[in-house]
């Protein structure tokens, strides 16, 4: 974990994660320059690329209809549902919907380089989340994330409550009941950041103007994950025939893998088990690139003999 990682969002990393982390919720009045402007958003939502399932409408804890923001579009004659209609989205937004982008980080190069940030420091996979909310307007019943969430209001207001944790470790993200007395209630104005501790019940209604916050989520690994990646390490390196073809071989197979996943758990520090199950959620984007079509198309533009495009023989040193 580098030292400064988290630093504009809670003033200081050390101290949230000796102090804060997996323990309260708390509010910090950082007002960190923000990734991603309100602009943004209405960029995105006008952008006709925008598709679900990175948007979608939501009242109460209720999903709205596709088809009630959505719009289809003909590709190489093929009809496709699902795109971003500008104008159906601002309407419900004026009815009281709740609009809600999806993994933000896919397409906003803002917000992926804060998340590339944080994964590299935490070790887990981040997301980033936009919930637009008009005043009076909840999207979400009370409810539960499977994630460590620091959200950043970026415009308007919202009121948040935040409630306990689950008991033990028998719980499921979702709506949720029995929630207790409340930990937290505050209202974020622009700039305030509000950390949610992985489990902690929370809901949240809009206040004043059009509430736009970003929800940046910190995704732990689960039993399945440290499953996985145990299996993956107890195996790595080890190979052998796919489909043995008698009951003698099939032994000797078994016989070998038993083998080799004793010897390997003799050696294995759970806690590298741990570090692998988080590292496998945290998928890539893509390739990285420098480059772009211009200048891509001013190296193919040069002959493939090294003179210049003129015709001269000399190849252009500047």
């Amino acid at each position: 974990m580098t030292s400064t990682a988290l630093d504009d969002w809670t003033g200081s990393t050390t101290a949230f994660l000796t102090r804060q982390w997996r323990t309260a919720p708390r509010v910090y009045r950082t007002s960190p320059v923000p990734p991603l402007t309100v602009r943004d958003v209405d960029a995105a939502i006008r952008d006709p690329l925008l598709r679900t399932p990175h948007l979608a409408l939501v009242r109460d804890g209720a999903p709205v209809p596709e088809t009630d923001y959505t719009t289809s579009r003909t590709v190489n004659g093929t009809v496709l549902a699902g795109f971003a209609d500008a104008g159906a989205i601002l309407r419900g937004l004026r009815e009281g919907c709740t609009l809600l982008l999806r993994n933000v980080e896919h397409w906003h190069a803002g917000v992926a380089a804060l998340a590339d940030r944080w994964q590299e420091a935490l070790g887990r996979a981040v997301e980033g989340f936009v919930f637009v909310t008009p005043p009076g307007a909840r999207g979400l019943a009370v409810h539960r994330d499977d994630a460590d969430v620091l959200l950043l209001q970026i415009g308007g207001r919202k009121r948040w409550t935040v409630h306990p944790g689950p008991a033990d470790g028998d719980w499921a993200p979702g709506a949720a009941s029995n929630v207790g007395a409340p930990l937290l209630k505050d209202t974020l104005a622009e700039g305030d950041v509000l950390y949610i501790p992985r489990g902690f019940a929370h809901s949240a209604t809009g206040d004043r103007g059009l509430s736009v916050h970003l929800s940046m989520t910190i995704r732990e690994a689960g039993a399945q994950d440290a499953y996985a990646a145990l299996q993956r390490l107890l195996l790595t390196g080890f190979t052998a025939q796919p489909r043995p073809l008698d009951d003698t071989a099939l032994t000797a197979h078994v016989r070998r893998l038993t083998d080799r996943m004793r010897h390997a758990l003799d050696e294995l520090d759970p806690r590298e088990v741990v570090t692998a199950a988080r590292r496998a959620r945290i998928r890539p984007r893509g390739t990285p690139s420098a480059d772009d079509l211009t200048g891509l198309a001013a190296r193919l533009d040069t002959p493939r003999d090294g003179s210049s495009p003129d015709g001269t023989g000399c190849p252009d040193r500047g």
